[in-house]
């Protein structure tokens, strides 16, 4: 049984096509019984004219999630979320914008570094593979730092998807361990989360984001908030590879994931 799948985007997302019905009803046939829909928002991003917008019309979308909310209540609590593209200079308009609105479920995730999309080759140009990844973990830091009203820390070393043939798939983490432990620190100390994007798998990575060795070292520091998230841009995706997240959590003693309501965290056991 798939307890449910707190990373799903819609047609609201400029990089999805689909539809919320056809989400829900796929959510339903396969007994997911909790969803939380994370549409994007980025800010400040430098794009080219071509590329694509993840700017979410707010007054739009909250109302169409809440009235999808009270239609398939009776089959499927369906979370008001949003994956929320943060960089360090955002985590004010960040808070003000959120508490706007009568979130269920915010990620936090770094897409943008120096107002460019780590998928860019304009951010990669001018950099060694290790002068990238400095930059986007010291950017997660900082956002961590500077941003308050999100639940969880989204796909938290996904960089490595990106950078060409010669820099991606690779993340020395040894280098990285002291900045990874005071993100996952701060993360801690402020009551969030991470969560286990399972997209990993279908990218050619074959893990989660982030790796094993991260989501242990978070719960040796102390942390307790996870949520498992497809990362879904299509609803055929819904749900991919969770038993795999279940049975990874249970090898190392995780009994629990998460479940929010307007940002308050509450906890249902894996099995």
């Amino acid at each position: 049984m798939i307890i449910s799948d707190y990373h799903i985007h819609s047609s609201f997302s400029g990089d999805s096509v689909e539809d919320l019905n056809r989400i829900c009803k796929k959510a339903i046939e396969l007994g997911i019984k909790e969803i939380a829909i994370t549409d994007h928002m980025d800010l400040d991003v430098k794009v080219a004219e071509d590329d694509l917008n993840f700017y979410l019309n707010l007054d739009e979308y909250v109302p169409t999630i809440l009235k999808l909310k009270e239609f398939y209540k009776k089959d499927l609590d369906i979370k008001l979320g949003m994956e929320f593209g943060v960089q360090k200079h955002l985590g004010e308009i960040g808070d003000e914008l959120i508490k706007k609105y009568p979130f269920d479920f915010i990620i936090s995730s770094v897409h943008t570094v120096d107002k460019l999309l780590v998928d860019q080759k304009e951010f990669w140009n001018d950099k060694t593979r290790d002068e990238a990844h400095d930059k986007y973990f010291f950017e997660i830091l900082k956002s961590v730092e500077n941003f308050n009203q999100f639940s969880v820390q989204g796909h938290l070393d996904f960089i490595t998807r990106y950078g060409g043939l010669d820099k991606k798939g690779f993340i020395d983490y040894i280098r990285y361990q002291d900045l990874i432990d005071s993100i996952l620190k701060k993360l801690i100390s402020k009551g969030k989360g991470i969560e286990i994007n399972t997209s990993g798998i279908r990218y050619n990575e074959n893990r989660f984001y982030p790796c094993d060795n991260i989501i242990k070292r978070y719960f040796e520091l102390g942390g307790e908030i996870i949520t498992i998230g497809s990362d879904s841009h299509k609803a055929s995706d819904l749900g991919k590879d969770f038993r795999r997240a279940y049975d990874f959590l249970e090898s190392i003693g995780v009994k629990y994931i998460s479940s929010f309501d307007q940002l308050d965290v509450s906890f249902k056991k894996i099995k």
